[in-house]
């Protein structure tokens, strides 16, 4: 291979590990921008701050940094097929989530960029976000953990493993719910 090609494919991988810490960046702000984006609006109801998506009706940070993360995944193209297959729908199901909000204590009945009821935008919008959740624990327990590198790996798998446990948590608690019983605190999505 000569120095020209060992050069250019050097550079693409240095975008794409950017392009990688970049998005981790944004999803990592995101919880801190939407509270804080939330402490600034009056007359908000007090559970506000209970779930990341229900911020979507006080802040844009909710829309603006996930539909930012969405572009990104939905253009990411890598040198393993899998990855790219990941990251796209990955971006599709952020899209979900972006455009179809979650239930609201507002008493909103039509939500979202379609303006369709509320309850059905809710299936939509914890159904991406279930799906989305789970492309990126796969994408960072199994195809992260491909590097040499056994304490990242060790990091990646512990990440995953935590997500796939809450996500699991949240199942069972909007069954137990969905049942009939009221968990004190607990809020969908």
């Amino acid at each position: 291979m000569d120095e020209e090609l060992k050069a250019k494919i050097k550079v693409k991988a240095m975008s794409s590990l950017l392009h990688r810490n970049v998005l981790g960046a944004l999803g990592m702000l995101l919880p801190f921008f939407s509270i804080l984006g939330g402490l600034f609006v009056k007359d908000k109801p007090e559970s506000w701050w209970y779930s990341i998506s229900v911020t979507y009706y006080i802040t844009p940070a909710l829309p603006i940094i996930l539909g930012a993360c969405a572009i990104f995944l939905l253009c990411y193209r890598s040198y393993e097929t899998i990855d790219t297959i990941i990251n796209v729908l990955s971006g599709i199901f952020a899209f979900g989530v972006v455009l179809f909000p979650c239930a609201n204590p507002y008493g909103i009945e039509y939500v979202g960029y379609f303006q369709i009821p509320v309850a059905v935008s809710n299936v939509i919008h914890c159904g991406s976000a279930m799906l989305l959740f789970g492309l990126m624990a796969y994408n960072i327990g199994w195809l992260f953990a491909k590097s040499g590198n056994d304490l990242n790996n060790k990091i990646y798998k512990i990440c995953a493993w935590a997500m796939i446990v809450i996500m699991a948590l949240f199942v069972i608690l909007s069954i137990v719910r969905a049942c009939g019983i009221n968990i004190p605190g607990y809020h969908d999505c």
